[in-house]
């Protein structure tokens, strides 16, 4: 990876996030028409290569999506039709959204499901204890989701029939989830599984974190936070949950770019949004300024991630950091995808 690639902007934003943690390992990954580079960086600056498993977070959207593509290219879900179309428990004649407005976040549910408001004030107060006395409360200890609680918030959420404003919802991924499930009739984590392995050949993506070579998190007080816990029964796994590495991802990134498999076209279509933020394809954020950039960020306790392809010019860029925030993350993803563009 040249300097071109990485000047002294992007080196800046790179420096800044593993400037405070001798662990954090930062791994920067870039695709120019077809060829790949790799670098990793920690606190010292540019260190030798290893080829790093890291936790994902809501980057794992946009696989659900692709399952739900190719699903939909065969036949079996529809994106036009109501999710109760395909979990036989929301038969009860109430509105519920339909698959699209799922997939891009137009849903109506509230951003804070799983959480109902009357969780949320003592678990801030939870948190602003946490941060005084420098232990602080990690996601993994109140985001999870079991059956009951997602069949019982879909039904009492009680939607109106319009069009809602865009809001982004881990609990509408999740529902999403459920319902490839049903159509599959097969539990959510094998589907998921074998489509990374046998449908799109990435070896070293898979859902949860139990592997040789995983990556410990860390927090913004250079804490290890471990690894994010959820399981096979977690319904919030469909919003991210996925592991990975930086070669698999940006082998994704080619594969959405050669729109090979087919049906990861359908993920590219544009959907006005109405948002200050982007529009949206099929769990893609799709860039304002440049429609042919394709992206999608994750944050989980000690992880951020992203991934981005610009489809014109046949780019593509992973950001991994096993640390809780990558600075200037949406910033340094475009310069990097600018830099390549003049190389």
């Amino acid at each position: 990876m040249s300097n071109t690639v990485l000047n002294s902007r992007a080196i800046e934003h790179i420096s800044k996030t593993v400037a405070k943690t001798p662990q954090v390992k930062f791994t920067v990954g870039t695709m120019q028409d077809g060829e790949t580079s790799f670098q990793v960086f920690d606190s010292t600056g540019q260190t030798d290569y290893q080829k790093y498993k890291y936790e994902t977070a809501s980057v794992g959207k946009t696989f659900t999506a692709s399952l739900l593509a190719k699903l939909v290219s065969e036949g079996k879900m529809n994106l036009g039709a109501p999710v109760s179309d395909y979990i036989t428990e929301l038969d009860n004649g109430d509105w519920y959204p339909t698959l699209l407005q799922l997939a891009t976040h137009k849903s109506g549910y509230p951003s804070l499901y799983p959480l109902t408001r009357k969780e949320v004030v003592p678990l801030a107060i939870k948190q602003i204890r946490g941060q005084i006395k420098k232990a602080p409360v990690r996601s993994q200890d109140y985001l999870s989701m079991d059956y009951d609680r997602m069949i019982s918030l879909t039904k009492n959420a009680k939607l109106k029939d319009k069009d809602h404003s865009w809001r982004y919802s881990n609990f509408g991924y999740g529902l999403l989830g459920y319902a490839i499930a049903s159509v599959l009739n097969r539990p959510f984590w094998d589907a998921m599984n074998d489509f990374l392995r046998e449908d799109l050949g990435l070896k070293n993506t898979f859902l949860g974190t139990e592997s040789t070579g995983m990556l410990a998190g860390y927090n913004h007080l250079g804490q290890n936070t471990g690894n994010w816990n959820l399981g096979p029964e977690d319904f919030l796994t469909p919003s991210g949950n996925i592991s990975s590495t930086a070669e698999d991802l940006l082998a994704f990134a080619k594969m959405n770019i050669d729109k090979a498999p087919e049906y990861l076209e359908l993920c590219q279509t544009r959907y006005n949004m109405k948002s200050k933020h982007s529009d949206m394809g099929l769990g893609w954020w799709i860039d304002y300024k440049n429609p042919d950039i394709y992206y999608h960020g994750g944050n989980i306790d000690g992880f951020s991630s992203l991934l981005a392809f610009d489809r014109g010019r046949r780019n593509a860029v992973v950001l991994l950091a096993n640390y809780y925030s990558i600075s200037k993350r949406e910033a340094l993803f475009k310069e990097i995808l600018e830099n390549l563009s003049r190389g």
